[in-house]
């Protein structure tokens, strides 16, 4: 694959004007208005201003004017571009990041699902103590992996402000992936609200961004299709829960613009290809707090990558890719048409959207959105414990309560649960009673490494997916390209439920938020353990590990696939085994920007 001319020296704005003229460039692109690495030709254009590579990069970190969607904004801008510029190292590198703070409040950068020394990971208070106002800061790591990744801002709320952008790892031997020619597909929300502002909204009132409530009209269609006495039974529960069984999303297209590559879709930015070429899709959701189901109408996508680990391939017309995750794929455009990447907020409020085609400018029908989906039995805790109201359970011990699927917890404080391990959602329909489960348990009296937990929904793709209507990828579908190095059983199980009040708008892991635990998670240095992680809620948590892999336990065996982030539906329980093998101390959090905020936020401290 032709590789483009890198600029690494710094450039003046006249330079760059002058240089984008002559290219026949739009002032706005090369004034660094919108980010660079976004160019339509992707790496075989010869313009690479904005293209950041290695091993050596110096980022600059501001508030600048920018116009997003038409609109005056405000963003924090990296080199100039909000999103920053992609950042292109090499397996192999000493990657050497000059990071320097332009700012009137401290900032910092975490390399989202690197391996690398914890000094280096870029989380204020944790492991490091973040960089100062008109201070540089210099990371330095060994790139020791490759594939599609991330950075962004693990300060405050800076992230919702555009502090983000892609991180490229090229690998140091021939990849198994074979493609022509590749686009890098960043999907961001943009709010022109405060995100302070946005945040006491919600402390305030569950739901303030949800414009897509139930109506009189929903209620007489749920009498007419379900009846009236099962009608008014769920209206009933989701009201003594105080929620909507329409809480898709926190936060909504009401006050969101998505973005593809920093452009909104009316700006229909477009990613060029030749006809017959194979094309490499690095698809990254650099979001705040937004899920998006995305698709290619007329396209066959071939998921070859998640979370920058290549995957066996797995052929689809669409998939969900939860905040922060990545995924690459593969498309084969035959025909001089062009076609519309469309990538659909998971509660509907809107979409961001580019298009694919072989001529700048063109553009291709945008699907019709699909309704609001509304939640059922399974949030409420028919696989889990989900619908809980944790308000009363900070102090409570949730060591044994791994399976009390559905109980109503309001009065239980101070109960001994020791005798209810074993009693979660256990469907033996599907599980092929005690028996076949008794021969998954290894002669530690642990579920063996790999095998799905019960009350797992693998082969699920989340709310308001008809499985019937195209082929979605699933969990269960990713399968390792080969077996990882460590092929220990887990020694241990370490259990945390997921926990949160949403008209309260707080989020906990057992019931207490980041401000009252007193001290961090303990792993062994080098042990091989088994994290599981219960959603007793009723939304989706995207859960991050920094510092080390999770080997998610789909079922595939010795070929379960590694991710940084894990997304965990409403009332379902999962698992991933760990190897401790990186001494230190790593933020593990809901990448919720929100929710990790409001407290679901604990320290990993591995010795």
């Amino acid at each position: 694959m032709a590789r483009s001319s890198i600029i690494s020296h710094p450039l003046s704005r006249r330079q760059v004007l002058k240089g984008g003229a002559a290219l026949g460039i739009g002032s706005a692109a090369a004034m660094g208005l919108t980010p660079a690495w976004a160019n339509p030709w992707g790496r075989t254009n010869v313009y690479a201003q904005g293209v950041e590579e290695g091993p050596e990069v110096s980022l600059a970190i501001r508030r600048e004017s920018l116009p997003i969607d038409g609109q005056e904004a405000q963003p924090i801008t990296i080199n100039g571009t909000s999103p920053g510029p992609l950042i292109r190292l090499k397996e192999g590198q000493d990657a050497v990041l000059r990071v320097t703070n332009l700012l009137d409040e401290p900032t910092s950068i975490h390399w989202h699902g690197l391996i690398l020394p914890p000094e280096m990971d870029g989380v204020p208070g944790v492991s490091f103590a973040g960089i100062a106002p008109g201070e540089t800061f210099t990371y330095r790591f060994p790139v020791r992996q490759n594939g599609t990744y991330w950075y962004h801002s693990h300060s405050g709320l800076q992230e919702q402000l555009g502090h983000a952008g892609p991180l490229i790892i090229d690998a140091a031997e021939r990849e198994p992936i074979r493609y022509d020619r590749e686009h890098v597909l960043l999907l961001t929300d943009w709010t022109f609200e405060d995100p302070m502002s946005v945040f006491r909204n919600l402390k305030t009132m569950e739901g303030y961004y949800n414009f897509q409530e139930r109506t009189i009209a929903d209620f007489f269609a749920d009498v007419r299709e379900k009846g009236f006495s099962q009608t008014a039974e769920m209206r009933g529960m989701w009201a003594k829960m105080r929620m909507s069984s329409r809480d898709i999303a926190d936060v909504t297209g009401s006050t969101y613009t998505y973005l593809l590559n920093g452009h909104s879709p009316q700006e229909n930015w477009n990613a060029l290809f030749k006809a017959g070429e194979r094309v490499r899709l690095r698809v990254i959701n650099g979001s705040a707090m937004s899920y998006f189901d995305v698709r290619i109408p007329g396209l066959k996508m071939t998921v070859v990558a998640a979370d920058g680990q290549p995957v066996q391939p797995v052929p689809v017309d669409e998939f969900r890719i939860g905040v922060a995750e990545t995924y690459d794929v593969l498309v084969s455009p035959e025909d001089d048409r062009a076609y519309t990447i469309f990538a659909e907020a998971m509660d509907r409020s809107g979409y961001a959207r580019a298009t694919l085609a072989p001529r700048e400018g063109m553009q291709a029908e945008i699907p019709k959105r699909r309704q609001i989906a509304d939640r059922g039995m399974e949030a409420m805790g028919a696989h889990g414990m989900g619908g809980m109201d944790h308000s009363n359970m900070a102090g409570m011990d949730h060591s044994g309560m791994s399976n009390m699927s559905g109980m109503d917890h309001s009065s239980m404080t101070g109960m001994d649960h020791s005798g209810m391990s074993n009693m979660q959602g256990m469907d033996h329909s599907t599980m092929g009673g005690m028996a076949a489960e008794q021969a998954k348990i290894g002669a530690n009296g642990l579920l063996l490494a790999g095998e799905a937990q019960p009350g797992s929904r693998y082969n699920q793709a989340g709310i308001g997916i008809d499985p019937d209507e195209r082929r979605v990828l699933v969990y269960r579908d990713l399968k390792a390209f080969t077996p990882w190095p460590d092929r220990r059983e887990p020694g241990r199980e370490l259990e945390l439920h997921l926990t949160g009040n949403m008209e309260r708008y707080m989020w906990s892991f057992d019931g207490k938020k980041f401000s009252e635990v007193t001290g961090p998670i303990h792993f062994e240095k080098d042990e091989r353990l088994r994290l599981i992680l219960i959603n007793d809620t009723m939304m989706e948590h995207p859960i991050h590990l920094h510092g080390m892999w999770m080997e998610l336990e789909n079922g595939q065996g010795e070929l379960i696939p590694r991710k940084h982030t894990l997304n965990v539906k409403p009332g379902e329980r999962v698992s991933a085994l760990i190897t401790a093998d990186a001494e230190g101390s790593w933020a593990f959090h809901c990448h919720l920007l929100y929710h990790m905020d409001a407290g679901m936020f604990r320290v990993v401290q591995v010795s």
